[in-house]
């Protein structure tokens, strides 16, 4: 049987390609970084549901798969190699050039066209000429714009991660907004030149069909999230943590609610995991220093490996995850998984953790007494904890492996190639 030959078009970053890759932030980069409190160029693991996959395409011999990646501050134009089975194409990202990385963080940060990465991405979908393009997150446009370059006899897939224009009336900050709206256009361009749209979620189709492409095309396929159940005895030295690549997501929203608990049970501590910017440092820490909490807890920042989180949350008792709009991210789920019950608020996806059994501790958004009155119930509660660990377990497990995720996606490929033309 002839392999199907498949390009993904994604970001991801892990500790093997960066050893490959040599990446290395300049010195003028670093410089930025710290007088902007930013860390630009600092190495450290992304989109690993994307690692997850390709380690499972590794495994197959049906699928022939070239991987497309832009990288910031790679040291040469292109990177070609091929490693079991698996080839790559890592190229330099438009805004590497530390002139045109200014100009893009203080003008177009959302409304850029990526000219210069689409035309190094259509140059490579040449090279390879794929019987199936595969995106992988219609959100991140310095990539996911290169669909519409694509080549109208090659059958598309744009794989949804967020469905950015669904957000824009449920953001409150500015900036989220402003990214929302910018981001969202480009999204509903790439979703409409798309001939299928991956996403098992039905709030995210009947959006779609409703707002952006009645005629949409939707393919069952997912992220590979899959996550390694470990409830294994752990060491812990915080009660709770809370967990996000970037903490201004929900950071103070979780410091509100801590103060609340802590108010009641004084000796109880927080971790938090994640990156941050010092101008959101400086209001986390003044809201600390007004609730009188320093003691009560710390920063770790951005750690540079999915392991090295995975290590950091084990270090704590609980998970305390205020969420504004992420369905069910993947960070609660990796609590879940790792046997940290999970103090979290409602959005549309989180009460489907509860359908089948209690799984996560819920309240409103915003209503931080509630998540408070939830951390308490913890505490005290020595058979919810436990129940909670069993059950979230149970309803992880329960989600798609990784294996049958790019099973899915295998079945997919022949189903486009099947129907290619009709």
């Amino acid at each position: 049987m002839e392999k199907i030959r498949v390009a993904w078009i994604c970001s991801f970053s892990n500790p093997h390609m960066r050893e490959i890759l040599n990446l290395k932030p300049s010195l003028m980069m670093k410089i930025i970084g710290k007088l902007t409190g930013k860390p630009f160029g600092k190495p450290f693991d992304s989109a690993i549901w994307n690692t997850n996959a390709i380690e499972e395409m590794k495994k197959r011999d049906d699928v022939e798969l070239h991987v497309i990646c832009p990288v910031r501050n790679l040291s040469k134009q292109e990177v070609k190699y091929e490693e079991n089975g698996i080839r790559y194409y890592f190229f330099r990202e438009e805004n590497s050039n530390i002139f045109r990385f200014v100009y893009h963080h203080l003008f177009t940060e959302y409304t850029s066209q990526y000219k210069k990465n689409r035309k190094i991405i259509k140059g490579f979908i040449g090279e390879i000429k794929p019987d199936v393009v595969h995106v992988m997150g219609a959100e991140n446009p310095y990539y996911s714009l290169a669909l519409l370059d694509v080549p109208e006899n090659i059958p598309t897939i744009i794989q949804l991660q967020a469905l950015l224009d669904r957000l824009k009336g449920v953001v409150k900050e500015k900036k989220d907004i402003s990214e929302c709206y910018h981001k969202g256009l480009m999204e509903r361009r790439i979703i409409n030149k798309a001939d299928y749209i991956g996403t098992p979620l039905k709030e995210f189709r009947d959006y779609i069909l409703e707002n952006i492409k009645p005629d949409a095309k939707f393919v069952d396929t997912s992220l590979a999230m899959g996550n390694k159940i470990d409830l294994s005895p752990r060491n812990t030295e915080f009660d709770f943590v809370y967990l996000s690549v970037d903490i201004s997501k929900a950071g103070l929203e979780a410091i509100e609610a801590f103060a609340i608990a802590q108010k009641k049970n004084p000796s109880i501590t927080l971790d938090i995991v994640g990156g941050y910017d010092d101008a959101f440092k400086k209001t986390l820490d003044a809201k600390i220093e007004e609730y009188h909490l320093a003691d009560a807890v710390k920063f770790e920042g951005k750690l540079p490996s999915h392991d090295d989180v995975i290590k950091q949350i084990r270090k704590a008792k609980y998970a305390l995850l205020p969420l504004k709009f992420d369905f069910v991210p993947n960070t609660l789920r990796e609590m879940m998984a790792n046997g940290l019950p999970v103090v979290t608020t409602i959005t549309d996806g989180t009460p489907d953790l509860n359908e089948r059994r209690e799984s996560v501790l819920l309240s409103p958004q915003d209503d931080f007494q509630a998540m408070a009155d939830n951390m308490i119930r913890l505490l005290d509660d020595e058979e919810l904890k436990t129940r909670l660990t069993q059950n979230a377990a149970l309803t992880e497990s329960e989600y798609l492996s990784n294996a049958h995720v790019v099973e899915k996606y295998c079945k997919t490929y022949q189903m486009c190639l099947s129907t290619k033309g009709n």
